[in-house]
C-alpha cells in the first residue's frame, strides 16, 4: 500500500473516531441529564398547599411534572424567552416572562418550593439570584438548584489544554465551543446544523453559559445568603461510563459534571 493511499484514508478514519466519541459523550450526557431531572422524585415531599416557582421553565413540561410530584395546582413558571413562555402557557402552566438577573414581583415569604434546573449558568447576577430565592421562600421552604460544575475534571482538562472549559463560561456560545465535539453535541441537541457558523438572532440566552461556578463555591454562596444545605450531590464523571461515574460522583461530587443542591430557609424566620 502506497503512502498516498495511507494519507488519503486518514480523514475518513478520523471521522469515524470522532463520530464514535460524539455518540459516546452524548450517551454520557443523556445519563447525567436523566439522573439530574429525576432528583425531584426523591427530594420533594408531597404538599398540595405548596406554591411552586420553576425558574427557566422552558415549555413547562418539567414544571408540570414537579407540580404533580408535589400534588399542587399552584405552579408558576418563570421564562425569559417569548416563544418558550408562550409554549408553557399553552401547555397549561401559568407563566411569567421575567429576567432572573433582577428581583421578581412576588412578596417576601410567599413561595414554598423553587426549582432552578440549568438556569444559574445563564445568569450574570449570581449572588442576587440566590438572595432573591431566600427572600421569596417561606421559613421552612426550599430550593433545588441544578447547574454544571466548573470544577469537573473535564473542565479542568480543557483549561490545562489552554481552552475554555467545556461547560463554559463561553466567549460567544456553546454553538461555537473551542472543542468540536462539544460544539457538535450542543448543536445536535438543539437541531442546529453541525457545521458552519451559527448566528444567534432570537434566543441567545439558551446557548451561552455566562457564569459557571464550582461545587464548593456554590455551597458557600448559598450558605452566605442564609440558606441551609439539606442535600448536595453530583452526577456525571467524565469520561467514565455511567456505572463507574455514579460511584465516583458519590465519592467525589466536587469534580462531577453536574451538581444538584437542595437548600432550605430556616424555620422561625420572619422578615
Amino acid at each position: 500500500m502506497s503512502c498516498g493511499i495511507l494519507l488519503s484514508s486518514i480523514p475518513d478514519d478520523m471521522k469515524i473516531i470522532q463520530n464514535l466519541l460524539l455518540r459516546y459523550f452524548e450517551y454520557l450526557f443523556r445519563d447525567t441529564s436523566t439522573l439530574t431531572y429525576k432528583t425531584p422524585q426523591w427530594m420533594m415531599g408531597h404538599n398540595p398547599q405548596a406554591v411552586l416557582l420553576d425558574y427557566g421553565c422552558g415549555q413547562g413540561l418539567f414544571t408540570m411534572e414537579m407540580a404533580k410530584q408535589l400534588g399542587t395546582l399552584q405552579a408558576v413558571g418563570i421564562e425569559l424567552n417569548d416563544l418558550m413562555a408562550s409554549q408553557a402557557q399553552s401547555n397549561g402552566v401559568k407563566t411569567l416572562r421575567a429576567d432572573l438577573n433582577h428581583p421578581l414581583p412576588f412578596k417576601n415569604n410567599s413561595v414554598h418550593v423553587i426549582t432552578a434546573f440549568n438556569v444559574l449558568e445563564h445568569l450574570v447576577e449570581t449572588e442576587m439570584f440566590i438572595q432573591e430565592i431566600y427572600r421569596l421562600l417561606i421559613p421552612g421552604g426550599y430550593v433545588i438548584i441544578d447547574t454544571p460544575n466548573l470544577a469537573s475534571w473535564h473542565n479542568i482538562a480543557a483549561l490545562l489544554a489552554g481552552l475554555q472549559p467545556f461547560s463554559g463560561p463561553n466567549i460567544s456560545s456553546m454553538t461555537e465551543s473551542d472543542v468540536p465535539i462539544v460544539r457538535r453535541m450542543h448543536r445536535r441537541a438543539h437541531g442546529i446544523p453541525e457545521e458552519g457558523e451559527y448566528y444567534q438572532t432570537s434566543e441567545p440566552e439558551r446557548h451561552r453559559h455566562l457564569v459557571v461556578v464550582a461545587y464548593r463555591s456554590l455551597i458557600k454562596a448559598i450558605k452566605r445568603a442564609g440558606l441551609s444545605i439539606d442535600t448536595a450531590i453530583g452526577y456525571g464523571y467524565y469520561p467514565f461510563p455511567p456505572p463507574v461515574a455514579r460511584l465516583l460522583s458519590r465519592i467525589d461530587p466536587y469534580h462531577s459534571h453536574h451538581m444538584v443542591i437542595k437548600a432550605s430557609k430556616p424555620s422561625g424566620i420572619n422578615e
